[in-house]
């Protein structure tokens, strides 16, 4: 028989005859409840942080420096001596990058680690002459940028930017949020991949 040229019939189950999942149209009540990407929140924060970074970016490549790593820099310099917890709050950078930037900038000579005298545990580090020199280097550039930025958008509306992220901050530390079962779609309607197994399979009994 010859080959037929129709398109392969979605079923009910979710499948075109050939073991793929197809696609699921949402309802029309559901497409017309979605917000439009461009409105949606967390990308908006993400594309102005973007545009906020990508000049200092440039800039601080000049220096064969990262933000995170100018970050842990400039506040290093400006509270002395910071336990390496508290300095992971304060830029908002995970530990385990945190470790990794302190050891990179500890090696180019720009940083010191040193065990807390009061602490055993407790891990202080502090900027060298040579770690403040750059920072006092690099400051007069990032505020070229910060005036550029001011023009764009005017001191007063910038003020009142920071202001109103300190206070969206300050709120969602205490978000509550609570999800209802009854809006999960049912196993025939999703495919749902199970997670992939980490490690070394368990071995097997002989």
């Amino acid at each position: 028989m010859p080959a037929s040229n129709q398109t392969p019939q979605i079923d009910i189950n979710g499948a075109d005859g050939m073991g793929n999942p197809s696609r699921i149209e949402p309802s029309e009540p559901a497409r017309k409840g979605r917000k439009s990407i461009v409105n949606v929140l967390p990308l908006a924060l993400v594309r102005a942080r973007e545009s906020v970074m990508l000049p200092f970016r440039n800039l601080l490549r000049r220096y064969d420096l990262t933000e995170p790593q100018f970050r842990v820099l400039r506040t290093v310099a400006e509270l002395a001596d910071i336990e390496l917890t508290e300095l992971s709050r304060v830029t908002a950078l995970l530990m385990p990058s945190l470790s990794r930037i302190v050891r990179e900038l500890e090696v180019r000579g720009y940083m010191l680690r040193q065990a807390d005298t009061h602490d055993m545990r407790r891990t202080l580090v502090r900027l060298t002459d040579r770690g403040h020199r750059l920072v006092d280097i690099v400051l007069p550039d990032c505020e070229t940028v910060y005036v550029a930025i001011k023009k764009t958008m005017s001191a007063e509306k910038l003020k009142l930017l920071q202001s109103l992220l300190l206070e969206f901050e300050t709120k969602l530390a205490y978000l509550d949020v609570s999800f209802s079962e009854k809006h999960l779609p049912s196993a025939d309607a999703i495919a749902i991949t199970p997670p992939k197994q980490r490690g070394r399979p368990p071995k097997r009994p002989d």
